[in-house]
C-alpha cells in the first residue's frame, strides 16, 4: 500500500467511487422541470381556462423522453349559451411496452353559464409525451383552441 502524508491509496480509490456514485444519483434525479402559465379562450370568448402545467422527463422509453406532468386550471363558462367550457389534452402514453396515442380527453369542465361560478381541475400525468392542452365548447372538438 502507498502512504503519502497520511493518504492511502486505498482511501483515495474509496473517496473517488463515493463521488461518482453520488455524481450518478445527481444526474439521475435533475431532470430539467419546465412551468408555465396560460390563459386561452374559444374564439368567441365564451369558454376560457387559466392556470398552470409544468413538466419534467424522468427517463426515457421507445427513444423518446418519458415525463411527468402536473397542472392546476381554473375552467369558465363565459356566456349563457348552453354550450359549456372544457380543458381537453391529448398526448402519448408509454403502456405495455409501446407508445400509445390518446385523443381529447377531458380533463374537467364548467357548465353552468355565465354566473361568476368557476370549476377547477388539478391533476397529473406520468410516462407521457407531446402532452397539448386545449379549450374548448363541451364535446365539441373543432371548438378546440390550443394553450401551447
Amino acid at each position: 500500500m502507498v502512504r503519502v502524508s497520511g493518504i492511502t491509496l486505498k482511501g483515495v480509490k474509496k473517496k473517488i467511487a463515493i463521488a461518482a456514485a453520488a455524481a450518478g444519483l445527481v444526474m439521475a434525479f435533475s431532470g430539467q422541470a419546465q412551468a408555465a402559465s396560460y390563459w386561452k379562450s374559444t374564439w368567441d370568448g365564451c369558454a376560457s381556462v387559466d392556470g398552470s402545467y409544468n413538466y419534467w422527463q424522468v427517463g426515457s422509453a421507445g427513444g423518446y423522453g418519458l415525463y411527468d406532468t402536473n397542472w392546476n386550471f381554473t375552467i369558465s363558462d363565459n356566456c349563457a349559451d348552453g354550450k359549456g367550457a372544457g380543458l381537453y389534452t391529448t398526448y402519448q402514453k408509454w403502456e405495455n411496452g409501446g407508445w400509445n396515442y390518446h385523443s381529447y380527453t377531458k380533463l374537467g369542465s364548467d357548465s353552468d353559464g355565465a354566473n361568476g361560478n368557476s370549476a377547477y381541475v388539478s391533476g397529473n400525468g406520468h410516462n407521457v409525451r407531446d402532452v397539448k392542452l386545449y379549450v374548448c365548447f363541451v364535446g365539441d372538438a373543432n371548438s378546440c383552441a390550443a394553450l401551447f
